[in-house]
């Protein structure tokens, strides 16, 4: 069932609102509440604020010598020096001295110190009443630094990642830090990251300067201020200047920048030190040096710019002369604002300058000093002269005028000059929002005065309220938010100073407080009727019993915060405490109290009778001058009230025609004629002065001005007031006076002329108010005989006067009624109004009467049309239906039901009772019979009813119970009925026993239980769901920080190893080079080569022995990388490397064991020595050659192979277990989540369950307890709508009596269980809600891992290649080196095997790794990047000359392009086959000179190679061997494997890691991304969605619980099932339970 309330529902307005609106009020409410609670008991320091300053001034000249101008000023020593200096109090410089990644993490702690601003901000908006006071204290500080010495080097340090340009090769390059590519890898979560904190940092700050600061005029407190735009405009100022610097670099930008900085420095310069803003002096004083500072330094700097060099030299000294020169005028001047006080108010047409003038003399009147106190009465003067306004305070003043400035001195010891400026300052205020009456600033600004100095406090809240109507700006918004809770609070503070008595301009506010008290109960009780109707039902709903619940639960709560505030205002309202009390009586249930308020409201009650009775006025309270049937209003004669009227009654006003908020506080000659009114306020004065009591206590009459501007005749009575402050008040009654006859009354000057007319002028004279408003209209003018009778006129009989109809000339067009009577008689009545100060004539009064015709003028007068019926009155009513209002005269008084002037429609009629229509109707039809009939009522109450007490009972499965229950039968407590009579009576004696213990205990009362069912406790489960959630956030955070950090850790140890792959295998290939070396040396010495000059020979040896040393070199770097390395390795290197396991073997044949970085070191000695040694000395028999060539062949190269082999195993390792991890960290997420994800369903359903438990419980009640209180209810609302007070309560008591009876009979009856239905969906959509957001998270961890798999998959693919490409070249040197050992030394061993066999096996395997290369380059094409695709194709399928010649700087480009026939230039596919070919041929060769001395060397040469008798003698086998080397593809193969081989295997290897990199970085950049929206995601869930939520389930709980003081305790005591809920889930240790 729906009720319907003209006071209940949304509002369409409300309906209508778009979610974007209200998201953004609800964001806007909590920055205007956390901001008032910051601004309370505020009081930063003065010296803080002005160090704060100064070092802002040194930021804001930074921005003169930044890093892009400073070399403007030419003058370089000197201004790179100011850069330096200046930027100390930025943050940028000091990280530029450190590394980029330490400016990212403070920037990522900037941002954090943001964020943690915003989570304060939420935490405290959601707990305003937590005693925790660090969290307002570190929001504070925390504002207050951004808004000042940390706002500009942030905002410099967030645009620093992207300060961006480009370098000579045109790549995008960090200003700062050269070697950062932007916007590239990492660096693109790094900017956008950074513009996202630029816009959420500007707009923090901007949003906090334009409310944080105090509006009111305290000169002693540092945020004190005018307005908060002031420093808005300079944070944007700073803003601009940044964004400058940053993005206009060169100096092409110079003039484009020096517009800018010129245009924002004026706008700063004005804001800050022509408007001011600031009312501490020394803190305006600081932002003045500031400002003038740096416009001198923009100055300067366009001298810089135009004239340096040119008509001046050393501009920078200029500036740094004339900075002290400026700061000294500064602080030495003083702005007397002379042109302010010279203002003309009747000409400005702009409210700025109302407020300037206003604020600059609030200003000297705090100041008090002599200067100020001239200037204040120049002012005065030129004011008193200026002011046109008839009403001017200062005109009408006369001095001296002792009496006006007493209060003053009394209170707050001003002089006569100030209560002058005050007064004055009051009517520019009121004048002037006049003429603006839109200027929501003004009228800001006159609450402010009217509260601070006027102490109007009721007055300084209707304007607030009225610049709240003009859609303020945020920044006004928040100072009407704030204020108008100050203007209350202060309000209510003094009504409790004054002993709770009503404050007389507060009682329009009460009035509208208690119509809005008693719709809120009509609301209230209507929607516990729903409540009770509902249940009622077979099957009652519990998710619309919730529902209706929690709009309960918020009227309660209305209707107490209304009551609260009530009773703040005053003690003294019995009308509402009489509707209060029988309101908790009827509706809530609880006797006690509401009993309680009823004796208090008739104590109060009999209190106020006695008060009215009295012969003098009493003002005690708004309550009582409202109870005065005449219209009544209270005068002040208080200087700063002057002749104003402080309070009256209701029928004041509608003897006026305004409404009271129209009147209150206005002068009292407003509401009187022109004439009256230019001498009342020295009429007063005269009477105040010489206390002329002729006029007190009489009755006199006298002429009021309505508010349609007609007069009315009034009878007056005035009394005087004594007021708590010794002032006098003058009360005055007024009383209409009985006309029998047409009458018109007509006010005229001294000079005849018309001032004031009465209504009745219209239908009598056709005369109305527009016509004498329009020109000025004389007596004569109208009456042109009126002279010949004046005489006759003044005397008291009167006389008769003829008015003839041509009088219609001088009506409004609006009156097309014409009299038909040519002439007409009045009775004219004229007297004389004297100006008793002066003793003056000022006019006369003219009053005319109507002679004969009387019934039809006064059938005209009341309506020819629309006559009205003798006692009867019009009443109009709205149709809902036709949309239209209808009227119609009825015999009633004016009736204020609601529902009484509406014609609602039988269906919306039947709607607003019930479903259980027949009864209620009937019982209201019963009512209404026992008040109309008083007959029949007699007849009822005489009937007597033999029945009464008679009750027919029957034994049913072992019960005793009523017959009338026969059917209802508790289905749930079938084992206790099926008990004995004799057992069931033993359980009662129990429970009865249990229940005088009750009384002991929390049941003993309802204010007992309230306090308990109300304890506002978080609930358990509440604390467990709280609980869950913070620790499953803390394990998501701390998932995806180890996930991340992990991620990244394990990317670089991974890139590391593959650099120790690279490393290793490239130490092996210097190695090797030594060999090389080693070897050339040699054959150099046993004259192999074939050179022709001893030139030649040293040439090659000097050669060689530069190679050698470069070997040396690199292989000791080498090794110390490797082994200084600290990537993580298995335990199987590291023995390795710590194990002897190299053997090396010395000349005299000896063997001995050494760890691998001894054998490397041991070879790299040898080879230093041999690199020393003369090449005569370089032979085989030498201990070191042969040293260096055995143990390098063998065991060295073999270990070295092999280690290179794990190194490559490792990095598959770590690749493969990395995966796991990432894998574990899943799984653990997974678990963590899925853990969490039970828990909190399983505490939602808890607390589901918790509130359906309470709301199962109603369906304990039996259905005539049910009924009972739903008509309750409906009594309570029906005679709330009747206007019944005293009845109310005694109508209903035989009734009540009957209820109770049935009752109690029926508590103690067994009951058959309600089945019911629950169809909220709150329980359901939350846990969807937090199973979506909790399946976001886990997204985040499944993409990561997906990321991260992917990669390292990708990669372990391609170890192989990484693998075949990093050996490939020491694997090539290691042919040619074998080959050439083989040439000098067949018996020489190769890895500890033969030689020959060796060089055969090493052939194919070469053939073997080469094919593996380009088989796992095509494996791999769709998942290597394209830096080396690209750089394999160019090398081995195009051709690799220009690389090898630019890049590596291996060999010439055009010998590349020829060697080899082109084979290279083909590529090195070509080039490695052809190379192939040629060791190929020389071993087919070798197979024919060994062992063969008689081969034919010239045929097997073919010319490839000529001989040369190398050993000196008859060994031809030697000889032919040795000339192996001098072959044209021996030499071929050598340069190939020296130039081309190491050129192409090394750029592969870098471009193939390059690759890799970016790779890698490009994972980094991706994980990084969402590891920064997953941590944002978070921040948004919990602060945002997550606690928002917990505070609504906490408040369902409480609510719902509170929902159980809706059952009268009596039913609580006799329903157990209530009871055990209550002690078993809302117990408090403290409270026996």
């Amino acid at each position: 069932m729906e009720l319907k309330s003209n006071f209940g529902g949304k509002s369409s307005l409300d309906s209508e609102r778009s979610v974007i609106d209200k998201l953004q009020n609800e964001l806007k409410m909590i920055y205007f509440k956390v901001t008032q609670q910051l601004l309370k008991e505020e009081d930063q320091s003065i010296i803080i604020s002005l160090l704060a300053i100064i070092i802002q001034s040194f930021q804001a000249t930074y921005i003169i010598f930044n890093r892009q101008t400073w070399k403007v000023w030419q003058t370089f020593e000197v201004t790179e020096w100011l850069n330096k200096i200046f930027g100390y109090s930025m943050l940028v410089p000091y990280f530029e001295m450190i590394s980029f990644p330490a400016l990212v993490t403070m920037m990522y702690v900037c941002l954090g110190l943001v964020v943690f601003a915003f989570m304060l901000i939420f935490l405290l908006s959601y707990r305003l009443k937590s005693s925790f006071l660090w969290p307002i204290q570190i929001l504070r500080i925390l504002i207050q630094m951004f808004l000042s010495v940390l706002y500009m080097p942030i905002m410099d340090l967030f645009f620093s990642l992207i300060a961006c340009t480009t370098d000579e090769n045109g790549n995008s390059i960090n200003q700062i830090f050269i070697e950062i590519n932007c916007w590239q890898g990492v660096h693109i979560v790094h900017g956008i990251v950074s513009i996202l904190a630029i816009v959420i940092f500007y707009l923090f700050c901007i949003t906090f300067a334009m409310i944080y600061y105090e509006p009111r005029y305290q000169p002693k407190e540092s945020l004190s201020k005018k307005s908060g735009r002031n420093l808005a405009v300079f944070l944007t100022y700073e803003l601009i200047m940044i964004i400058c610097y940053t993005f206009m670099v060169g100096r092409t930008y110079d003039y484009l920048f020096l517009l800018f900085i010129v245009v924002g420095s004026f706008t700063i310069f004005w804001k800050m030190h022509v408007e001011n803003p600031h009312n501490n002096v020394y803190i305006a004083k600081m932002w003045s040096m500031l400002v003038s500072v740096n416009m001198w330094s923009v100055i300067l700097l366009c001298f810089a710019k135009f004239l340096e060099g040119q008509l001046f030299f050393g501009t920078v000294y200029a500036w740094l002369s004339g900075l002290p020169l400026m700061i000294i005028a500064v602080l030495k001047t003083e702005k007397l604002n002379y042109d302010l006080l010279l203002t003309n108010l009747n000409k400005t047409s702009d409210p700025q300058e109302v407020l300037n003038l206003t604020d600059h003399l609030i200003k000297l009147y705090y100041i008090q000093d002599a200067d100020s106190q001239l200037m204040v009465d120049g002012f005065l003067e030129i004011h008193r002269a200026t002011c046109a306004r008839e009403d001017c305070y200062l005109k009408q003043k006369k001095l001296p005028n002792q009496r006006l400035a007493k209060p003053f001195f009394k209170d707050q010891n001003l002089q006569e000059r100030d209560v002058d400026l005050i007064m004055v300052l009051g009517q520019i205020y009121f004048n002037q929002i006049k003429r603006f009456p839109n200027e929501i600033s003004l009228r800001l600004r006159y609450s402010l005065f009217l509260l601070d100095v006027m102490k109007q406090r009721q007055q300084a809240l209707n304007e607030i309220i009225q610049a709240e109507q003009l859609c303020p700006s945020f920044d006004n918004e928040f100072i009407i938010f704030r204020y108008k809770q100050i203007v209350e609070y202060e309000m209510n503070a003094v009504q409790n100073e004054n002993m709770g008595n009503l404050d007389v301009a507060t009682e329009l506010a009460f009035q509208n407080h208690m119509r809005s008290f008693q719709n809120k109960i009509e609301r209230a009780t209507l929607m516990h009727m729903d409540f009770w109707s509902q249940l009622q039902e077979d099957s009652p709903d519990l998710g619309k019993m919730n529902d209706i619940g929690a709009k309960i639960n918020l009227a309660i709560t209305q209707v107490e915060e209304l009551w609260n505030k009530m009773q703040i205002m005053t003690q003294n309202l019995p009308k509402a405490m009489r509707l209060y009390g029988k309101f908790i009586i009827e509706v809530l249930q609880d006797k006690d109290y509401g009993e309680e308020l009823l004796e208090k409201a008739r104590k109060l009650q009999q209190q106020n009778s006695k008060n009215k009775n009295k012969q003098m006025i009493s003002i005690l309270s708004g309550e009582d001058l409202s109870q005065e049937p005449n219209a009544t209003t209270l005068v002040s004669t208080a200087a700063e009230k002057f002749a104003q009227i402080i309070n009256l009654n209701l029928s004041c006003c509608n003897l006026f025609g305004y409404s009271k908020s129209e009147m209150i506080n206005r002068k009292v000659n407003i509401f009187m004629p022109n004439l009256y009114a230019k001498f009342h306020d020295s009429y007063v004065e005269h009477f105040l002065q010489t206390n002329d009591n002729k006029n007190i206590n009489k009755e006199r009459l006298i002429y009021i001005k309505l508010k349609s501007n007609y007069i009315a005749p009034c009878y007056l009575m005035l009394k005087i007031i004594q007021s708590l402050d010794d002032n006098l008040q003058l009360a005055a009654q007024f009383r209409l006076p009985k006309i029998f006859r047409p009458t018109c009354y007509i006010i005229v000057d001294q000079e005849e002329i018309i001032d004031s007319i009465s209504a009745s002028c219209i239908p009598l004279l056709n005369l109305d108010q527009k016509v004498i408003s329009h020109k000025k209209v004389t007596l004569m003018d109208i009456f042109p005989k009126f002279e010949e009778n004046r005489s006759q006129y003044l005397t008291k009989v009167g006389g008769i006067l003829q008015v003839s109809s041509n009088m219609n000339q001088f009506s409004n067009q609006n009156i097309t009624e014409v009299k038909e009577q040519e002439q007409t008689a009045f009775m004219c009545y004229m007297t004389e109004i004297m100006n008793d100060t002066i003793d003056q004539l000022a006019g006369y009064v003219i009053r005319l009467e109507l002679q004969g015709q009387d019934q039809s003028i006064n059938q005209e007068l009341l309506g020819n049309n629309h006559p009205q019926k003798i006692g009867c009155n019009l009443q109009f009513k709205f149709n809902p239906q036709r949309a239209m209002y209808s009227g119609e005269f009825v015999a009633d008084t004016n009736s204020q039901r609601v529902d009484q002037t509406i014609l609602w429609d039988q269906n919306d009629q039947s709607s607003m009772i019930s479903s259980n229509q027949v009864d209620v109707l009937n019982t209201g039809n019963l009512r209404s019979q026992i008040k109309t009939d008083k007959s029949e009522e007699q007849n009822l109450n005489n009937k007597i009813n033999y029945a009464e007490g008679i009750k027919i009972l029957r034994l049913f499965e072992n019960r005793i119970q009523d017959i009338d229950d026969k059917d209802e039968i508790m289905s749930d407590d079938e084992e206790i009925g099926k008990n004995s009579v004799f057992q069931n009576n033993q359980e009662q004696a129990i429970e009865n026993d249990q229940q005088r213990n009750d009384q002991n205990n929390i049941f003993r009362s309802r204010k007992n239980l309230f306090q308990i069912v109300n304890s506002n406790q978080t609930p358990k489960v509440i604390t467990k769901l709280n609980w869950t959630a913070n620790i499953l956030a803390l394990i998501l955070i701390v998932l995806s920080f180890v996930d991340f950090f992990i991620i990244y850790q394990q990317y670089e140890d991974i890139y590391n190893t593959i650099l120790l792959v690279k490393n290793q295998n490239q130490r092996n290939a210097e190695l090797q080079s030594i060999t090389t070396s080693v070897q050339n040396l040699l054959m150099l010495n046993l004259d192999v080569w074939q050179l022709k000059t001893d030139t030649d020979k040293i040439t090659y040896e000097q050669q060689q022995k530069k190679k050698l040393n470069t070997s040396i070199t690199n292989v000791d770097n080498l090794n110390k990388d490797l082994m200084l390395s600290n990537v993580a390795l298995s335990d199987s290197i590291l023995d390795m490397m710590k194990t002897d396991i190299v053997i090396m073997k010395s000349s005299d044949g000896n063997e001995q064991l050494y760890d691998l970085s001894e054998a490397i070191q041991q070879i790299i000695s040898k080879s230093l020595i041999i690199r020393e040694k003369n090449i005569v000395n370089i032979s085989m028999q030498d201990i070191d050659v042969n040293f260096v060539l055995y143990n390098s062949l063998n065991s060295l190269i073999y270990q070295l192979r092999l280690f290179s082999t794990l190194y490559a195993n490792e990095l598959r390792i770590k690749a493969q277990n990395n995966g796991q991890n990432f894998l574990l960290i899943l799984g653990v997420s997974a678990a963590a989540i899925g853990l969490g994800l039970i828990i909190m369903i399983i505490a939602m359903i808890s607390v589901s369950k918790n509130q359906e438990e309470v709301l199962a419980m109603f369906l304990d009640l039996p259905d005539k307890t049910v009924k009972y209180l739903y008509n309750k209810s409906e009594s309570f609302i029906s005679n709330l709508q009747l206007g019944e007070d005293d009845e109310m309560m005694s109508e209903i008591d035989d009734v009540e009596k009957e209820e109770q009876e049935e009752l109690n009979k029926t508590l103690k009856t067994k009951r058959k269980k309600k089945k019911f239905k629950n169809t909220n969906k709150d329980q359901r959509n939350f846990i969807f809600g937090i199973f979506f957001v909790l399946l976001i998270t886990q997204g985040y961890f499944v993409l990561n891992y997906i990321l991260s798999n992917t990669f390292l998959t990708n990669l372990d693919q391609m170890i192989p290649e990484i693998n075949a490409t990093a050996r490939a070249e020491s694997f090539y040197r290691f042919v040619d080196i074998a080959e050439r050992a083989l040439f000098i030394d067949r018996n020489q061993t190769i890895m500890n095997q033969d030689a020959y066999t060796m060089v055969k096996n090493n052939l194919n395997n070469l053939y073997i790794l080469d094919s593996s290369m380009h088989q796992e380059h095509s494996l791999n094409v769709e998942i290597t990047n394209q830096i080396y695709l690209d750089a394999f194709k160019e090398t081995f399928m195009s051709q690799p000359c220009t690389i090898l010649a630019t890049v590596m700087n291996e060999v010439n480009e055009q010998e590349c392009q020829t060697f080899a026939d082109g084979a290279i230039y083909q590529g090195m596919a070509v080039g490695v086959a052809r190379y192939f070919e040629n060791l190929r041929y020389i071993m087919t060769i070798y197979d024919q000179f060994w062992n063969n001395s008689k081969a034919n060397f010239t045929q097997l040469a073919r010319g490839f190679a000529t001989f040369k008798n190398i050993t000196k003698n008859q060994d031809n086998t030697s000889n032919y061997v040795l000339n192996l080397n001098n072959f044209n593809h021996t030499k071929e193969a050598r340069q190939m494997q020296d130039n081309y081989h190491r050129g192409t295997f090394r750029f592969l290897i870098q471009q193939m890691i390059e690759g890799i990199y970016q790779d890698m970085e490009s994972s980094k950049t991706q994980l990084l991304a969402f590891f920064v929206v997953f941590e944002v995601l978070l921040f948004v869930i919990y602060f945002i969605l997550w606690l928002p939520l917990v505070v609504k389930m906490t408040k369902d709980i409480w609510r719902t619980r509170s929902m159980i003081m809706m059952i009268p305790l009596r039913v609580i005591q006799n329903i157990r099932s209530i009871k055990a809920y209550i002690k078993d889930n809302i117990q408090i240790n403290e409270i026996d339970v």
